[in-house]
């Protein structure tokens, strides 16, 4: 492209994307800043609100307690019914979904209900009835507490639902204008590229040896002299000699391959994302990239079963559900690289040999135990790299966070303990 006119106009309509695409880009992170404020707010909230529920019911058991001041308590009792009411007015503002609204309004019809019942359980208590009073406290107040203290939370997970999905689309917007601004970026370089003209044939190249002569003297106005001079400095400039030979050395052979390491823009990718799981239906996919991170085959969560001395798969990627099944469970002192990590709450490497692959088995570890352990077996020896090892320590610390072991059964005594 030789026009000026056009490299400038060129230039103009990039630099003019560029800067639409980058104020797009700054106005959409103004409104994801608010977004995730707001959604922060109204968590924060709506724990709040939680926390003085239960405190409303602490004050209303009070009004049956032996030697409670029942003034004291009654006071307490009207503030914090002051508290929640104005907790779910401001969560109501702030609420976007109908479906959390509607959760919202059923929180204010139960408090309203326990507003009411505490006005019975107050008469019942000036009329010296505890008991009556106490019916009511441990009942239906007990009953109406938890309904409000559900449906905010109901509130509270779909604000947070919504509000990810709102920032999910709008990241996806802005990945889309990175890609048009830097493609048209590239396609404004390519057009301002100077072109270099086709080059014609050798001056000489088509004039016979017999008409040169004539052309050099006659059209030219060369003299004899001339053209002796211009023989010597070989106007074609071609060497006759044979083409010397290749004498580059050969290329050297590659290096030793680098140990594998993960991606830690998708390692940290995929760690934001655990921390927003709100529905166990998103464990698929966030293992199927955990194991496209670690050049994984299969990844299987195993969790503590409720005998407590044994491990379940709970859920996996890379192996058929009928096989999940047949799997059954791993007992704690199974000679098995999971069963070790179980036990030894360490991470256990199984390196790969010629008939099969190598595996790496880390623990789930709570505050208090080991609950589980991720297993997974991956591809070309990457279970030996210390930055894989690293991302599957990592990993397993997430999910420890997100899973729990079974509950444990009734340890009921068995007939043998019965009868000893």
């Amino acid at each position: 492209m030789t026009r000026r006119w056009v490299r400038i106009a060129v230039v103009v309509v990039t630099l003019a994307t560029l800067g639409f695409t980058g104020n797009q880009i700054r106005l959409s992170e103004l409104a994801l800043d608010d977004e995730q404020h707001v959604e922060r707010v109204f968590t924060d909230l709506s724990w709040a609100l939680t926390l003085t529920l239960g405190d409303l019911r602490a004050a209303q058991q009070a009004y049956v307690a032996a030697g409670q001041d029942r003034l004291y308590w009654t006071a307490r009792v009207n503030s914090h019914l002051d508290t929640v009411r104005s907790g779910l007015e401001n969560l109501r503002r702030l609420a976007i979904t109908p479906a959390s609204i509607d959760a919202l309004d059923s929180a204010d019809g139960a408090v309203t209900d326990l507003e009411r019942m505490d006005g019975r359980a107050r008469e019942h208590v000036d009329l010296e009835q505890p008991l009556m009073a106490s019916d009511l406290i441990f009942t239906d107040g007990l009953e109406l507490a938890a309904r409000a203290s559900t449906n905010v939370e109901l509130a509270r997970a779909t604000e947070r639902t919504t509000r990810n999905e709102t920032i999910r689309a709008a990241r996806s917007s802005q990945a889309t204008m990175i890609a048009t601004a830097a493609g048209v970026s590239v396609l404004a370089l390519l057009l301002l590229i100077p072109m270099k003209r086709a080059e014609g044939p050798a001056p000489f190249e088509s004039i016979d040896a017999e008409k040169t002569e004539a052309v050099l003297t006659d059209e030219l106005g060369l003299s004899v002299e001339d053209r002796k001079m211009l023989d010597t400095l070989d106007l074609n400039a071609v060497d006759p000699s044979p083409a010397a030979p290749d004498t580059a050395p050969p290329p050297a052979p590659a290096a030793d391959s680098p140990e594998p390491v993960p991606d830690l823009r998708v390692a940290a990718d995929l760690c934001t994302d655990l921390c927003k799981v709100t529905d166990t239906s998103e464990f698929p996919e966030l293992l199927a990239r955990a194991a496209a991170l670690m050049n994984a085959t299969g990844v299987i969560i195993w969790v503590r079963d409720s005998s407590g001395h044994a491990l379940r798969p709970a859920i996996g990627h890379g192996y058929p559900a009928r096989a999940l099944a047949q799997l059954g469970s791993i007992p704690e002192d199974g000679n098995n690289a999971t069963a070790a990590a179980y036990r030894s709450a360490r991470m256990q490497v199984v390196e790969r040999d010629d008939t099969s692959s190598g595996a790496l088995a880390a623990p789930l570890l709570a505050a208090n135990s080991c609950v589980g352990v991720l297993s997974a077996e991956l591809r070309a020896g990457w279970e030996s790299s210390e930055a894989v090892q690293a991302t599957a320590a990592i990993m397993a610390a997430q999910l420890a966070t997100l899973l729990s072991a079974d509950p444990p059964a009734d340890t009921a005594a068995s007939p043998a303990e019965a009868h000893g």
